[in-house]
């Protein structure tokens, strides 16, 4: 047997084969992950100067908190930063305890009510005993409000369109056209100035304070060359 593998062997490694150096287990590298590096910036962001409001002059030492003016009110006593917190009734952890222990209370028609074991059932019993006529009657007239849906439209109307009359322009009567074409005629097609054109046509009115002031001045005229002729 030993000879007969060793035969094996030698006939199938007689020639020179790749299978082993081209197929060697060796452990496989893993390719270097890429690693973010920010960029260092010297560039540092400081704090903006505080100033007074009413000198604007910088303000030295220690900045004032926000709050340091903020007080609470006169009669409530509250503060803006301190926000009420919102109510919540808190569970009731001893009411069922309370049921079991108490003295049992029998109600029409003679049941027990700590002794019910479905909680559904005995809310069904109190409201039933509790509930007067008057609110019963006004939640059975009273329709239900929710996924109520409108109903739905009918089909439309037919279509009922409506025949107007073709629009004719005025005539102008034959008599009528000669004359209008005369007044049209007499118009003026260019730009003018009404009230210059209507002030231009007409004789201005006499001035009373003109008059006075030529009288005036005829009358010193004269009296300079009465000077002048003396």
């Amino acid at each position: 047997m030993p000879d007969a593998r060793k035969r094996i062997n030698s006939l199938l490694y007689d020639e020179r084969t790749t299978y082993r150096t081209d197929y060697q287990i060796v452990p496989f590298r893993e390719y270097p992950k890429t690693v973010y590096q920010p960029k260092k910036s010297r560039y540092v962001r400081g704090q903006p100067a505080y100033r007074n409001v009413h000198t604007l002059s910088e303000w030295k030492g220690p900045m004032p908190p926000f709050n340091a003016l903020l007080k609470p009110k006169d009669i409530l006593q509250t503060r803006p930063s301190v926000v009420q917190q919102p109510y919540e009734k808190p569970i009731d952890t001893d009411r069922e305890m309370a049921q079991k222990i108490r003295p049992r209370l029998v109600m029409t028609p003679a049941v027990s009510m700590d002794d019910i074991a479905d909680s559904r059932a005995r809310d069904i019993l109190c409201t039933d005993m509790y509930t007067s006529d008057m609110s019963r009657a006004t939640k059975e007239a009273v329709a239900p409000y929710t996924n109520v849906r409108a109903p739905f439209p009918g089909l439309p109307a037919p279509a009922n369109p409506i025949v107007l009359p073709k629009l004719q322009s005025p005539l102008v009567s034959p008599e009528w056209r000669m004359e209008s074409v005369a007044w049209d005629g007499r118009q003026l097609r260019s730009y003018c100035d009404v009230s210059r054109d209507f002030w231009l046509s007409h004789a201005l009115p006499r001035c009373r304070a003109c008059d006075e002031t030529k009288i005036v001045k005829d009358h010193r005229d004269n009296l300079r060359k009465i000077k002048r002729g003396k």
